[in-house]
């Protein structure tokens, strides 16, 4: 079976080609493992959990003991919140392969009560003879989180700090070239671009109704998307998914580059008319059923404010805070190794200071299209605070809003999917008092930081 048309689009991640090619050839050809896997990952993509699900089990019936098809399985009922089947899959990886970590992390997520000494005890053991950096930082991640659990404070930082190190390294060319695009590039101009071909007329973009919920992670912003999403309105959240600073890197980075990578960049040019196409090719794999109100959480889209406004002159923005300083030690205890950034303590806390000057700059320039909404506000005062957001987005509120935890449909790809699948507890300003010594050192260079 020829398969090879359908993997381009999944490379271009034109996930609703993709899934027309597989379902067609679903109809006419053999069922084979790779057709069901191919479609179990469209769905995924799509955040239509249910179908993905059905296509691993039916991989998993053509092969039993397959511990990746395992583990997606695993993954789909965790993001879903069904943790007691999850944690079935994933001991059962565990089972099947006790030196592939990834069963023991999918542990950790559902709850760090699930690890226990015998899993350390082997974590250890594979780390002494493993050269894989993947799965290296992987067991230096759990190694912490046990650590922090029996309050061994030194040894947690010893084996978060390996984690960080070698997760960067893990993907080095990479994360060197996103700190320079961060560090270098974006911070520095994202209020001097230019704007050529502003006028655009793509029909798809103009029915949109778009709200980009934007801030640093482990700010909240899977709450207020969460809270959103259960409105009475037709929602439809593409999640944590950066197709609009890819295109505008996209565009922006052979000049960077043939530029040999010089941190004085005299002329950044945008063409908006080719962004918004682009935009609009990825943006219509999600749009099912004629959705119109859209809401997009790639939280770096703070850069991009002005860009996003010539795209879509209705965009409004929800800017999802919290106190720097515990952003700051959240971030940094966090698995994220898709963010250049967030694995040293100085670039990440570069990072925040770039965003603070960032969004006061936008805040001031669009007040009318930004709501910053605070953490620690809304899980003190959720009622009003939930009121504010359905306001601000014109949506109609109902006290029902903050039960969106009951919600059986709730999709939760990010870090917060435990906690979010309970009511919203008060904020813990407590939390990360013991770990305020780490970033002692940076108060003279950042004022936040006092």
């Amino acid at each position: 079976m020829d398969l090879e048309a359908g993997k381009k689009l999944l490379e271009k991640k034109q996930y609703k080609k993709a899934l027309s090619f597989f379902l067609s050839k679903l109809e006419r050809e053999n069922k084979t493992i790779r057709l069901y896997l191919s479609l179990a990952f469209v769905y995924f993509q799509l955040n239509q959990i249910k179908n993905s699900i059905k296509y691993y089990k039916l991989a998993l019936e053509i092969e039993p003991k397959s511990i990746n098809i395992i583990l997606n399985l695993a993954n789909c009922n965790y993001v879903l919140g069904n943790f007691s089947l999850a944690k079935k899959f994933y001991l059962k990886s565990i089972i099947l392969n006790k030196n592939d970590v990834r069963g023991y992390y999918g542990l950790y997520l559902i709850g760090s009560e699930y690890l226990d000494e015998d899993h350390i005890l082997h974590l250890n053991q594979i780390k002494k003879f493993s050269k894989n950096l993947n799965q290296n930082y992987l067991i230096e991640f759990l190694l912490s989180k046990f650590a922090k659990k029996n309050k061994d404070f030194d040894r947690e930082l010893l084996h978060l700090n390996n984690f960080q190190n070698q997760c960067f390294e893990s993907n080095k060319e990479f994360n060197n070239q996103g700190l320079f695009y961060y560090n270098e590039i974006i911070s520095k101009y994202y209020n001097k671009i230019n704007f050529k071909n502003i006028h655009h007329s793509n029909e798809v973009l103009k029915k949109i109704t778009p709200v980009f919920i934007i801030g640093l992670p482990r700010s909240g912003s899977t709450l207020i998307e969460s809270i959103i999403s259960v409105s009475d309105n037709q929602i439809l959240s593409l999640g944590e998914n950066s197709i609009i600073n890819k295109a505008i890197f996209d565009q922006l980075k052979n000049y960077i580059y043939e530029n040999n990578n010089k941190t004085k960049i005299l002329d950044l040019t945008l063409d908006i008319n080719d962004l918004a196409e682009k935009i609009a090719i990825r943006y219509k794999d999600y749009l099912i059923n004629n959705n119109t109100f859209l809401i997009d959480k790639s939280l770096e889209n703070f850069f991009n404010i002005e860009t996003i406004i010539n795209i879509f002159p209705n965009a409004k923005f929800i800017n999802s805070r919290r106190n720097p300083k515990d952003s700051a030690i959240a971030i940094y205890q966090s698995m994220l190794p898709e963010l250049p950034w967030a694995h040293s303590l100085p670039n990440i806390l570069k990072y925040i200071n770039d965003y603070i000057e960032i969004i006061n700059f936008y805040e001031k320039k669009y007040s009318d299209k930004i709501l910053s909404v605070d953490l620690e506000s809304l899980t003190k005062n959720q009622v009003m605070y939930s009121k504010k957001i359905f306001e601000f987005c014109k949506l109609n509120w109902s006290p029902d809003i903050l039960n969106f935890y009951k919600n059986k449909n709730l999709v939760v790809k990010t870090l917060s999917n435990t906690q979010l699948r309970d009511k919203i507890t008060t904020y813990d300003n407590e939390k990360y008092k013991p770990y305020e010594k780490l970033i002692e050192k940076f108060k003279d260079q950042y004022n936040w930081l006092n």
